[in-house]
C-alpha cells in the first residue's frame, strides 16, 4: 500500500470520526432534554404565609446595555443600605419579610429582580456568562449615586448567595463594604449540595454537556436553550421563572471557581445556613469554607430550612446582627 493511499484512508477516518462526533453532539443538544420535574406539593408554600399587601412597587434602573432592570426599595436611614439577592427561579418578593425587618432596623434595602427574572425580563436567560455581575455592579453604582454617604452591604440567598460570593471574589468587590451569604449555592458538585438539590432543580444533562463542549470550543450560538427546570407549579406566574438557559445556569447556579472566590475575598464576609436546610448539607459549609478562609464566620441557625432562613423571626434577627456588624 503506497503512502498516498494510507494518507487518503487516514483522512477519511478522521473526517468520518469528526462527522460522527458532530452528529452525536448535535443529538445531545437537540434531543438531550428530559421530562419536566413534577411540581413539589409544597413549592412556594412558605411564602403563602407572607403578607405582601405592602410589597413596594417595582422601579427600574438602566444597566450598561440600556436594559431597564427592576428593583424594589424599602427606604431607611441615609447612611446604611443593603442590596438583597433572591434565589433561583424566584424574584424580589421572596425577600419581603427579611427586607422589612432590615428596614425596621434602620437600613435602606434594595431588592432587584435579577435579569431574566420577574420584572427584569422573566425569560430565564441572559446575554452572556457574567452579565449578572455586570448588572450588579451597575446597580451598586446607581445606589451610590442615590445615597453617596451610605455604607453598602450585599446579601444573597441560595443562588443569590452564590452570586454574592462570586462578586465578593471579583474585580468590583469594593463596591460593597460587607457580604452576607445565606445558604449559598456554590456549584452542583460542591460537597454542600444534596443530590438533585432536594428534587427542586432538574438539569437536562445531555444538553448541558453538549453545550459545555461547544462553550469550550468557543461556540456560544445555542446557549439560550433551556438546560435547567425547576419544580414549579403548573402556572408559576410572573414572579417565578421555571426554566433557565445554559448561560443563565452557568452564571447563576454554577461556579467552578468558588474556592478561588473565597480566597480572593477582601471585605468582611459572613455565612449563615439553616440547620434543617433541605437543599444543602448545613454541617459541610464550615469545613469547606474554613479549609480556605478560616476567618469567615459560618453560623448554623437551628430549626430552620432553606426558605425558612429568610422568613423565621429568630433567623432574621441573626441576619440583621450580621449586617449591623458591618454598619454599626
Amino acid at each position: 500500500m503506497n503512502l498516498s493511499r494510507i494518507a487518503t484512508r487516514l483522512l477519511t477516518l478522521v473526517v468520518a470520526t469528526v462527522l460522527v462526533a458532530a452528529v452525536a453532539l448535535a443529538g445531545m443538544i437537540v434531543f438531550g432534554t428530559s421530562s419536566l420535574p413534577q411540581p413539589l406539593p409544597d413549592a412556594g408554600t412558605p411564602f403563602k404565609e407572607v403578607d405582601l399587601h405592602d410589597l413596594p412597587p417595582l422601579q427600574s434602573f438602566r444597566a450598561r446595555d440600556g436594559a431597564a432592570l427592576a428593583y424594589r426599595v424599602y427606604p431607611g436611614q441615609s447612611d446604611k443600605a443593603v442590596v438583597m439577592l433572591h434565589g433561583a427561579a424566584g424574584s424580589s418578593f421572596m425577600l419581603h419579610a427579611l427586607a422589612k425587618a432590615a428596614q425596621a432596623a434602620g437600613f435602606t434595602v434594595y431588592v432587584p429582580d435579577l435579569r431574566g427574572h420577574g420584572g427584569s425580563g422573566g425569560s430565564g436567560d441572559i446575554a452572556y456568562d457574567g452579565q449578572l455581575q455586570d448588572d450588579l455592579a451597575d446597580f451598586a453604582r446607581f445606589i451610590h449615586r442615590a445615597q453617596p454617604s451610605a455604607t453598602l452591604s450585599l446579601l444573597g440567598h441560595s443562588a443569590g448567595g452564590g452570586l454574592a460570593l462570586r462578586f465578593a471574589g471579583g474585580p468590583d468587590s469594593a463596591l460593597f463594604g460587607r457580604y452576607v451569604l445565606l445558604s449559598p449555592m456554590l456549584t452542583r458538585d460542591a460537597i454542600t449540595v444534596r443530590p438533585d438539590v432536594g428534587q427542586f432543580a432538574k438539569p437536562f444533562k445531555a444538553r448541558y454537556i453538549g453545550l459545555a463542549i461547544l462553550d469550550r470550543l468557543g461556540f456560544h450560538e445555542f446557549e439560550a436553550l433551556p438546560v435547567l427546570a425547576f419544580a414549579m407549579p403548573a402556572a408559576p406566574g410572573r414572579m417565578m421563572t421555571p426554566l433557565y438557559s445554559y448561560r443563565m445556569s452557568k452564571n447563576f447556579t454554577q461556579n467552578a471557581h468558588y474556592l478561588d472566590d473565597l480566597r480572593h475575598i477582601v471585605k468582611p464576609t459572613e455565612l449563615l445556613v439553616g440547620a434543617d436546610d433541605e437543599f444543602f448539607y448545613s454541617d459541610k459549609f464550615a469545613p469547606l469554607v474554613h479549609g480556605v478562609r478560616p476567618d469567615i464566620p459560618v453560623t448554623i441557625v437551628p430549626g430552620v430550612g432553606h426558605i425558612g432562613i429568610v422568613l423565621d423571626p429568630v433567623a432574621i434577627q441573626q441576619i440583621i446582627a450580621a449586617l449591623r456588624r458591618g454598619q454599626g
